[in-house]
């Protein structure tokens, strides 16, 4: 039913403000990760700034005399242009530069900011960058670490004149561990704060490398004291408090396959060479395979592993890759987040500098690493967005698998969503060589296309993958579930069907029991559910291009039985069953791109065949996806207009489908709660602030905007044992996304996620959103970093902790106590409240405001 308020269908309004010059009207936001971007900067070893506009790189080596020649260069996110698809371009984003000459052998650096937070001073509009340079003797000499001053002197900073108007160094010093030892290794990288070093080195710290390394000092930057030298792998055993901090080392590294990476000297612990830590310890970026050309070395497989990798080995998929053997790839560094779109000025350096018209990266999705190769001279961008996602059941990106030897297994893809469900080519299949499978056929950035390597399929052939599920416990595998989603993209061959009889219908996936996907003769798709022994067919879909790419998606919500059937990231109209009800996919086999008996036959007159073709990103997931999360995987496609849904399906709106961990009345002071209430208002709060708003022109520009859709946040208001009262944040309000980095300024002991839900990061939000013009602040959703919601409260006032209730006496962060918060800002006319500080003694302090809107969701279905 449309709301009495607005009768108008949500896209005709959508429309409505894109022609008129909304948010997102301007300049497009395709995706880059399957797209390499040519860049002037060219160096070997090379490191970035802290804020990213200062590179240094060695452009000149004499061995003879052990003279390198370093030059600095000014990257200039002013001068970035882009095209009328929304391609960046930096023929003029890297100043000239200038260079200075060092001694005793120099290859690769890292810079080390005393300051972080500071990484320039301005002087009579000069901005003079003074870090530590931490460099090697890589040649004539053992591969020794040490540490020199430096100071680079930027003219006209921050325009499109910038430049390097002085660069020189300082004298040596060498690096020793708190035994007095030395550091032995080539290509150092360093965490922002100045304390955490990795490099390629050896387990015994003599001079031998290819195994990532790493070393801690308390002291940042400093020449002494620095902890004997460790395997990466190790990190998650050290005890060592100052590196407990770092994500890297919460839990044990695994190889691609599920494989523990060694927690000893002599164990398998990670080959890798030319690694980038990111600024909070999170990932590391490093090659992981041989290079087959004259130069040899490990430098293939841009791979990545941290927090955000689920602590396993992820060989990337897509454009830094583009080729198996292309190139030797080396050095890479990013900006992090300082050039984002989003970005508040305030957090911008320098501080007011606004990244609206200049941005990177580009592609729109939680989390981009932008990237800058040296060797390469390219830029490449790399999505972390869904790499974690709770709900994912098997996630083929259908590239060549890493081993934890550091090779190419060129039989088996992995399966990155932490089950470790391997896929092994049987039959005709094989992995593309190259990224021009998965490319557009016009070059577009705006055509659907894949992403990286894909699955090739003359015919004949397929990827099995053996699901198990030994315990019954694998939501969707072994356990039953009320919601599943199904992606992929598929490239049916120009000729598939062609001069062909009868029937020759053929399997795109095939789990007997469970779910099969079918390439009909006419080139439609149907899609059959197995629903509570029952299969349930959604009939033909509309007809699919040859040879071009098309993403397909279909969702099942088994509560209200519906299914959805999205064609490039658009749910089409056409009626489809329902089946309410419970499915699981079992164990056993399930073939992509053929059925199990792998038919072999040109034109399978009789069907059952095997698909001709390409198939990439098969994605199973245990929950109805909503349509905005299948947009912003779908590449290429212009679908985001059309990706809010006016009225999400029933169990979209259960806590636990949200969030699995946010179950009960326990779990809402938790950040699995904090993520659930926030998904439930973004979805229905566009549809409800619209219909209720009176500046109804802006809050609909605010719905298409760059920054995620209003009413983020949400607040338990109320709650029962099966149900949840979910307050959305007012309609006013900024969204945005900061690091623990940033928040620790606030507060200390806000210094990662592990926090995210106490006390101290309450007080560091709100500290931040208070410099930012706001009263409250909120958390309400953690990807690589937090996110955080500000707006303003009605009323603000310390309350005595037990006048708020016997919970918040105790702990004011539990689930109970903050229902009792928001029914102490009820009694006083306000809808919801969040408690932001704790004042001396049993003080708390409390901000009650108005909700955009209040409805109730249960916990589970």
């Amino acid at each position: 039913m449309p709301h009495p308020e607005r009768s108008w269908p949500l896209a005709s309004l959508l429309g409505c403000v894109l022609a008129a010059g909304g948010a997102d009207a301007a300049t497009p936001r395709p995706s880059l990760v399957n797209t390499r971007i040519a860049t002037p900067f060219g160096a070997n070893g090379h490191a970035s700034s802290i804020d990213g506009r200062l590179f240094i790189g060695n452009v000149g080596e004499d061995h003879a005399t052990t003279t390198t020649t370093w030059r600095a260069r000014v990257f200039k996110p002013e001068a970035v242009t882009y095209d009328t698809e929304g391609k960046p371009g930096f023929g003029a984003a890297f100043s000239p530069g200038k260079t200075t000459q060092v001694k005793n052998g120099e290859n690769a650096l890292a810079l080390c900011f005393p300051n972080p937070a500071q990484p320039y001073t301005l002087a009579s509009g000069v901005a003079v960058y003074q870090p530590y340079v931490f460099d090697s003797m890589m040649f004539n000499g053992p591969n020794r670490f040490r540490r020199r001053t430096m100071e680079a002197r930027v003219s006209q900073p921050f325009t499109t004149q910038a430049e390097v108007a002085a660069f020189t160094t300082g004298a040596l010093e060498t690096l020793t561990t708190v035994t007095g030892a030395g550091i032995f290794g080539i290509e150092p990288t360093m965490t922002s704060d100045g304390r955490l070093l990795l490099y390629q080195g050896g387990p015994q710290n003599d001079g031998a490398i290819d195994r990532i390394m790493y070393s801690y000092n308390p002291t940042p930057c400093a020449a002494t004291g620095w902890s004997t030298p460790r395997p990466l792998s190790m990190m998650y055993n050290d005890t060592t408090s100052g590196v407990k901090r770092y994500p890297l080392a919460w839990k044990r590294l695994k190889a691609a396959t599920g494989e523990d990476f060694g927690d000893t000297l002599t164990g398998d612990i990670v080959r890798g060479a030319y690694p980038w830590v990111d600024h909070e310890g999170r990932n590391v970026l490093f090659m992981a395979v041989g290079f087959s050309g004259a130069a040899g070395g490990r430098r293939e497989a841009v791979s990545l592993v941290g927090a955000d990798t689920g602590w396993t080995a992820h060989h990337v998929d897509g454009s830094i890759n583009t080729d198996r053997q292309d190139l030797a790839h080396l050095f890479y560094s990013g900006p992090m987040w300082n050039f984002e779109q989003e970005r508040s000025p305030k957090q911008n350096f320098p501080p007011g500098a606004s990244n609206e018209t200049r941005y990177l990266p580009v592609t729109k999705t939680h989390d981009v690493l932008s990237l800058f190769g040296s060797n390469t001279s390219d830029y490449n961008e790399v999505d972390l967005g869904e790499l974690s996602h709770p709900f994912q059941v098997l996630t083929l990106p259908m590239n060549e698998l890493v081993t934890r030897a550091g090779t190419y297994d060129l039989t088996r893809t992995p399966d990155t969503s932490g089950h470790f469900y391997t896929g092994t080519l049987v039959g005709t299949a094989s992995i593309s060589p190259g990224n021009a499978v998965t490319q557009s056929t016009t070059g577009s950035l705006w055509e659907p296309h894949g992403k990286g390597k894909a699955l090739t399929l003359p015919g004949g052939g397929a990827l099995r993958v053996g699901l198990a599920d030994a315990s019954n416990t694998v939501p969707g595998v072994g356990a039953a579930v009320r919601g599943f989603s199904v992606q992929l993209a598929l490239r049916p061959d120009a000729t598939v069907n062609q001069g062909c009889g009868g029937n020759p219908y053929r399997y795109l996936l095939a789990k007997p029991g469970a779910l099969d996907l079918i390439y009909e003769a006419n080139g439609a798709v149907n899609m059959s559910f197995v629903i509570n022994g029952t299969r349930v067919r959604m009939g033909f879909s509309q007809a699919l291009p040859k040879g071009k790419w098309t993403h397909l998606a279909y969702t099942w919500d088994g509560v209200s039985g519906e299914f959805g059937e999205y064609i490039n990231g658009v749910k089409t109209s056409r009626a489809l069953p329902t089946a309410p009800g419970t499915f699981k996919l079992g164990t056993g086999d399930l073939f992509v791109g053929a059925g199990p008996n792998l038919d072999t036959q040109a034109c399978p007159a009789n069907g059952e065949g095997s698909f001709q073709g390409a198939i990439d990103e098969v994605r199973f997931f245990s929950q109805a996806r909503s349509n905005r999360s299948i947009c912003l995987t779908t590449l290429g496609a212009d679908c985001k207009d059309a990706a809010i849904q006016e009225e999400p399906t029933g169990l979209q709106f259960v806590m636990n489908q949200q969030h699995p961990d946010c179950n009960g009345i326990a779990a809402l002071g938790t950040e699995a709660c904090a993520v659930s209430m926030h998904r439930v208002c973004a979805q229905r709060g566009a549809d409800d602030a619209l219909a209720s708003a009176t500046n109804f022109y802006e809050t609909l520009q605010q719905v298409v905007g760059n920054r995620p859709p209003i009413s983020l946040l949400g607040v338990p208001a109320s709650a029962t044992a099966t149900t949840v009262n979910v307050a959305c944040a007012p309609i006013q309000h900024e969204s945005l996304a900061v690091t623990y980095e940033e928040l620790a300024r606030r507060h200390a002991e806000c210094a990662d996620e592990r926090a995210s839900q106490s006390t101290a990061c309450s007080a560091a939000i709100h500290r931040w959103c208070n410099s930012l013009g706001w009263t409250t602040g909120q958390l309400f959703e953690m990807t690589s970093r937090p996110w955080v919601g500000c707006f303003n409260s009605g009323l603000v006032q310390d309350v005595s902790r037990q006048q708020l209730g016997t919970a918040s006496a105790t702990d004011v962060t539990s689930g109970a106590s903050r229902l009792e918060v928001s029914a102490w800002c009820q009694a006083r006319g306000y809808g919801a409240g969040v408690v932001q500080e704790l004042g001396g003694g049993s003080v708390a302090q409390v901000h009650c405001f108005q909700p955009a809107v209040t409805r109730a969701w249960k916990f589970t279905p």
